[in-house]
């Protein structure tokens, strides 16, 4: 058997913040894990690394915000979350926002988690169909967090050059080599990507293990590919896994009976898979202690008032708070704390494809999946007094009326809006409280800037201008 490091205390020292190389040598007498039940605690722990919520945090770049005047309380979050609501290049940097790893070192020590349990799985003692399953978990795990690196750190898939413009770094092994890592490119990490769900699929699928959707299951991995081929613009093969998940599970939580689309007792069906997170949104109850960064008047409009549920359900408000609008809130208590993938994605990820397709080539019968997947989803959001069917027969108007759609459901999860607004080229205006100069950021190639401080530790690394 191979000898096992102590992979449990590698788990700290791992950042990719710049190192050489990704782990350090360590004891050879600590822990040394023998059953593939092992490697499992590890993934749940060290895999999903649920101390962090780097979801929610992308909202700030995005249209779904607006600065409004810190109380005492709040002008520490102020001074250093401004600088990304204006998109500095200093926004991780000490001599700016401070450094803050939650876009680049926590996903790399999830990575680092999945490639330990991939790499000594076939060195543990345990029944195959677990090893396999966790296979596939880990390897459907590590493309999430692949996606969400890329997205960060890359152009958007569809407004550049995927195969020669910089993502990031592929490390796909736990290993120590010595070496600097080097940015792959946004091709590179995409096909990446595709390889690990593909197999992580198959995995999931043949190998059945009971979990609950606090863990990812073949429809997860299926949604994921569904989101990866829509970002890509392949809409086929994104119908096609949207298909796949809502001939399974098509429910859809009736807002017209109340409740949270994240609650575990009364929305699972809804769910295909979710964490809860340390933190959210920061929300006070009291009147006038909501952030300095809250709901931007831009997102609570595009919802009708008194007609779509959402607005009062999806969105934090008390009368009392002169503010207004604070925060998304799709769990109780939560305030974006609980994070996931709902069959609602589903719909409008097949309602978009089906729109796009309408418009290109004209065919009916793509207008009418379309309106059928739209009209299904808002009959679960609108006030049943009030609910009209959409019919549109402009394929524009179609289009847009799809993406308002998306934004209105899927505000505040999984970077969702950050992805959304680079992909589809939006021009966004942030403007702070006491300033009379608008800042204006076209999404379609923007990226996040690679912390300082990785940079100067990796030289190798090159920086986004």
């Amino acid at each position: 058997m191979m000898k096992i490091r102590n992979i449990y205390l590698l788990m700290p020292i791992f950042c990719l913040i710049g190192c050489s190389d990704f782990l350090e040598e360590s004891s050879q007498d600590e822990v040394r894990p023998a059953m593939v039940s092992d490697l499992e605690q590890i993934l749940l722990g060290d895999g999903y690394r649920d101390g962090h919520n780097f979801f929610y945090m992308s909202e700030i770049f995005t249209d779904n915000q607006k600065s409004v005047e810190p109380l005492s309380n709040v002008e520490d979050e102020y001074e250093q979350k401004k600088w990304r609501f204006l998109w500095d290049s200093k926004m991780f940097d000490d001599d700016g926002g401070g450094y803050n790893g939650e876009c680049w070192e926590v996903h790399y020590k999830g990575i680092l988690g999945c490639n330990l349990v991939l790499e000594y799985l076939d060195d543990m003692k345990g029944e195959d169909y677990l090893r396999e399953s966790l296979r596939g978990e880990a390897l459907t795990l590590r493309s999430w967090y692949y996606l969400h690196l890329v997205n960060f750190f890359g152009i958007a898939y569809n407004q550049g050059n995927p195969a020669t413009d910089l993502g990031v770094p592929l490390k796909l092994d736990p290993t120590v080599t010595g070496q600097f890592f080097t940015r792959n490119t946004v091709e590179e990490v995409y096909l990446q990507i595709e390889r690990d769900l593909l197999r992580g699929i198959r995995l999931l699928s043949t190998n059945k293990y009971d979990r609950n959707f606090f863990r990812i299951d073949h429809l997860a991995a299926k949604a994921m590919l569904s989101r990866v081929y829509l970002y890509m613009e392949n809409w086929d093969k994104a119908l096609a896994y949207a298909d796949s998940v809502l001939m399974v599970k098509s429910n859809l939580l009736d807002l017209n009976d109340g409740g949270r689309v994240y609650h575990t007792s009364s929305t699972p069906d809804e769910i295909i898979w979710a964490r809860e997170y340390n933190s959210g949104y920061e929300v006070s109850f009291q009147p006038r202690l909501s952030p300095p960064f809250i709901a931007s008047d831009d997102l609570v409009g595009i919802y009708t008032d008194n007609v779509d549920l959402r607005q009062k359900i999806y969105l934090y408000y008390d009368g009392s708070i002169t503010r207004g609008y604070a925060g998304v809130n799709k769990g109780y208590y939560d305030y974006a704390a609980i994070q996931g993938i709902r069959t609602a994605e589903l719909y409008l990820n097949r309602a978009e494809g089906y729109s796009r397709k309408y418009l290109a080539g004209g065919q009916d019968e793509f207008r009418v999946k379309a309106l059928a997947d739209l009209n299904e989803l808002r009959k679960y959001r609108i006030n049943k007094s009030k609910y009209i069917e959409v019919n549109l027969t402009d394929g524009q108007e179609l289009l847009d009326f799809c993406l308002l759609e998306r934004r209105r459901e899927l505000c505040g999860e999984t970077c969702h809006r950050w992805c959304d607004v680079r992909r589809l080229g939006v021009t966004v205006t942030h403007l702070l409280y006491d300033s009379s100069i608008d800042y204006q950021q076209d999404m379609g190639h923007y990226v996040l800037p690679i912390p300082k401080l990785i940079t100067e530790q990796n030289p190798a690394l090159e920086q986004n201008q």
